[in-house]
């Protein structure tokens, strides 16, 4: 018996009341720090917290899905993000951590997951997804024009300026916080990010808007003083040319334009004396690397501090617990947040204060973040152990394998993990939940060609048939 079209692609019951509910829940993550710089609570920055749980709950108990690869699917990432959960709760039995170090270490890590697991929910139909899509991007481009406004009206005292950091730190989009905060990093990712999705996910759009658009994120990221962001992103895009390695022709395609801009861009460091560039000479021409370079010395200080508290065997394998060390929560979220965390029995660890002297007493970490041992990869390990980075290295492994479909897909995560490299902007909501829906975005686009291509091939079949 044949499938009728509007059968296969009519948005079912449920369907828009959950992506009205999955927008919500991405606003609650996007803006907080846009609103908190204008004077609202600091803890409109905890929101997200519940709400995005709750989408998540309401998407998988609502949702309308009969196709068995979806469901399997969702099973599968159910199952990834429960084994690090289960991770985090042995970790800090073992450590006597605090259980609200367990709620927001697994929201900071887990968060972007299950949110995928909410969009994978959404039945498959390419006229609603195209909605949220536009919805995702006029954010987007609401961060970037801010941005860009902040970097004309900041200079002449006409945009307010938060407390601490240059001009160049708030030059951060709807991530404000503060100098120092590290929103301007954030802002820049997510433009671009979008930026490149415009080149595929748009196909109306004049191409010299799509082109204009990527050199206004290239123009933010250059103005607010964001170099690392394109550190992250050449990484990135140096990954993905590793693993297009099966694929002559891929890998060539990428190969070749790759070392021409590098060695080009070398060229420039070493040989034109350019204002713009001089923050990338002073990463490669002083004698500050190799195993022994005070660069490798303070990059890594993590891991020589954080085994020097373990007690038993068993800390290699579970850290030494949710927030105990080196991760986004530790590093920053415990200490920033205090005041409130402590009452409701959040616990820390001296070995983080130990990460700290340690930044303080290093002059290269005061110049850039690059340098600072704090950063998420380190944090997992430390908190987790081996067990734990396993179980969250096994659910990218799930977004990989079935949800990244193609080479866009691949780069945003492949950057992101460099990113986790850096600093801790892996743990934050806002660029990470911006992967997650670009991810299941496309993956949802994908699905839909594929139907597409079932009906036609049903109508020809049809139609030999009568």
């Amino acid at each position: 018996m044949s499938v009728s079209h509007d059968e296969l692609i009519r948005p079912k019951q449920g369907t828009i009341k959950n992506s009205i509910l999955f927008l919500v829940g991405f606003a609650t993550a996007f803006f907080p720090r846009f609103f908190s710089s204008f004077g609202f609570p600091s803890a409109i920055n905890f929101v997200h917290f519940i709400v995005i749980p709750a989408v998540v709950g309401i998407a998988i108990l609502t949702t309308q899905v009969k196709d068995r690869k979806q469901i399997a699917l969702i099973g599968e990432l159910s199952f990834g993000i429960g084994m690090l959960l289960t991770c985090m709760i042995a970790s800090a039995l073992l450590n006597q951590a605090g259980i609200i170090n367990i709620f927001i270490d697994f929201i900071l890590l887990g968060e972007p997951f299950i949110f995928l697991l909410a969009i994978i929910a959404i039945p498959v139909g390419s006229q609603n997804i195209k909605k949220v899509t536009n919805w995702l991007f006029g954010f987007a481009i609401f961060n970037l024009l801010l941005a860009l406004a902040q970097s004309v009206l900041l200079p002449i005292g006409l945009y307010p300026k938060p407390e601490g950091g240059t001009i160049q730190d708030n030059i951060v989009g709807v991530f404000g916080g503060g100098g120092g905060s590290a929103g301007n990093y954030i802002s820049c990712t997510i433009s671009i990010y979008f930026a490149l999705y415009s080149f595929n996910g748009f196909k109306t759009v004049p191409r010299w808007i799509k082109i204009a658009g990527l050199l206004a994120t290239v123009y933010q990221t250059q103005v607010s003083d964001s170099k690392q962001v394109f550190l992250a992103l050449v990484g990135g895009l140096i990954c993905l040319v590793l693993v297009k390695s099966k694929d002559v022709r891929k890998f060539l395609s990428y190969l070749i334009p790759l070392v021409l801009i590098v060695a080009v861009f070398f060229w420039a460091v070493k040989n034109l004396n350019l204002e713009f560039l001089s923050p990338y000479r002073n990463w490669l021409d002083r004698d500050i690397w190799g195993i022994d370079g005070e660069a490798a010395q303070i990059k890594f200080a993590a891991f020589r501090l954080i085994p020097s508290y373990y007690e038993t065997l068993l800390n290699w394998f579970l850290g030494l617990g949710p927030g105990h060390s080196a991760s986004r929560l530790g590093g920053w979220v415990l200490r920033d947040y205090a005041s409130m965390l402590t009452p409701l029995g959040a616990t820390t660890h001296p070995v983080t204060a130990d990460i700290w002297r340690a930044i303080y007493a290093s002059y290269l970490p005061q110049e850039s973040t690059v340098y600072f041992p704090l950063f998420t990869w380190a944090g997992i390990w430390g908190d987790l152990g081996f067990l734990g980075l396993g179980a969250y290295l096994y659910v990218c492994s799930i977004v990989w394998r079935r949800i990244c479909v193609n080479d866009y897909s691949k780069f945003l995560l492949l950057s992101t993990a460099i990113f986790g490299l850096i600093l801790t902007q892996m743990e934050e909501p806002g660029h990470m939940l911006t992967v997650a829906c670009l991810l299941g975005l496309q993956w949802h686009e994908t699905q839909a060609k594929k139907r597409d291509r079932f009906l036609a091939a049903q109508s020809a079949m049809d139609a030999d048939l009568f």
